[in-house]
């Protein structure tokens, strides 16, 4: 197994560091640093543009908590996973949405691998390229992920290339994401989303939705029509004064590719990645509105995730012939990028 280097110029990697008790990997080259918890779920929880200091990635307030040290008196019904969600961009795998019961097997919100310890190798140390792989086993269904994180010399783009493989002679169906949210202090009132999503639907739990807004109602991207005949362009990230929780499905997309844009910080985020696996955006809002748990109106917050499916909760996914089916001794590969732009 290759080491990583001491060099402290170019592209490197720090694959030997604990934080809050949790193995951590740092890629970096002049342009990026990315952190990456190994032991939770392989949570990018730091992706930090140097030239402006500006990190991209959303903190909860609740902060960064090791899932095999931080005690809880009581799970929560739904899972573990919004007790440990730090913010950060996850990895979500096999299910997507609340809890699930598959085949046997009781899945709580985003399970599993988004909780669980990742093996790495380092696979390039060069200073002009670096490539670290992360894999793991799921518990709950015989797949193993594979991915690899690479950074190029003088690139402000983090490239992920990954595999499912079914290990098992059974058709396994799975819900697939990437659970990407933003905030402070790159997110700002009048910050914009740039994304060909031609329609989107309203979530159809009234939990995580405004009290003026249809459920599982469709619109037309990126325009929302409230009960009070009010138009809410979603595209446009409100005053900081807007108390509001949002959550739809985007669908119709023409490319795998949506763009965050901070004009005043002149710095936008744009994230590319295979629609043929994830052909859809989950888009939610948490802007300080939400007063129970896990919010407790704290939090000013977007999330953009591509994903395989429009329909939370495996087993619903796979009620209306929406999951992704990763064949019998197959596998599923997934490419994503995800770069900083000046402006």
């Amino acid at each position: 197994m290759l080491g990583a280097s001491d060099r402290n110029f170019g592209c490197r990697i720090k694959d030997d560091l604990v934080y809050r008790g949790m193995r951590t990997i740092i890629i970096e080259n002049e342009m990026l640093r990315v952190g990456i918890l190994q032991d939770k779920g392989s949570d990018i929880f730091e992706f930090l543009y140097k030239p402006f200091d500006l990190d991209f990635i959303w903190l909860s307030p609740i902060g960064i908590k090791n899932p095999s040290k931080y005690i809880l008196t009581k799970n929560q019904p739904g899972g573990r996973f919004m007790d440990f969600y730090e913010g950060g961009w996850q990895e979500i795998f096999p299910n997507g949405g609340g809890p699930s019961s598959y085949r046997g097997a009781e899945f709580g919100q985003h399970d599993e691998v988004s909780l669980l310890p990742w093996e790495s190798e380092i696979i390039e140390d060069d200073p002009s390229r670096v490539v670290v792989s992360l894999s793991v086993d799921a518990r709950l269904t015989p797949i193993r992920l594979e991915k690899n994180l690479k950074l190029e010399k003088g690139k402000s783009c983090l490239t992920i290339s990954e595999k499912a493989i079914n290990k098992s002679s059974v058709d396994i169906p799975v819900i697939w994401g990437h659970h990407l949210a933003y905030g402070e202090p790159f997110l700002e009132e009048g910050s914009r989303i740039g994304i060909s999503a031609a329609k989107g639907t309203t979530y159809n739990i009234p939990d995580v939705m405004d009290e003026n807004i249809g459920l599982n109602e469709e619109i037309m991207w990126p325009m929302l029509t409230t009960k009070e005949g009010d138009n809410i362009d979603l595209s446009i990230v409100p005053s900081i004064n807007t108390r509001t929780s949002k959550f739809l499905y985007l669908s119709g997309l023409e490319r795998g590719l949506y763009e965050i844009e901070n004009s005043r910080k002149k710095a936008k985020i744009r994230v590319e990645w295979d629609l043929k696996v994830m052909p859809y955006v989950w888009f939610w809002q948490e802007f300080n509105k939400t007063e129970s748990y896990p919010w407790y109106g704290m939090s000013r917050v977007i999330g953009l995730e591509p994903f395989s499916t429009d329909i939370a909760v495996l087993e619903n996914t796979v009620k209306n012939n929406r999951q992704l089916l990763i064949g019998s001794n197959s596998y599923k590969e997934f490419q994503m990028k995800i770069c900083v732009i000046n402006i």
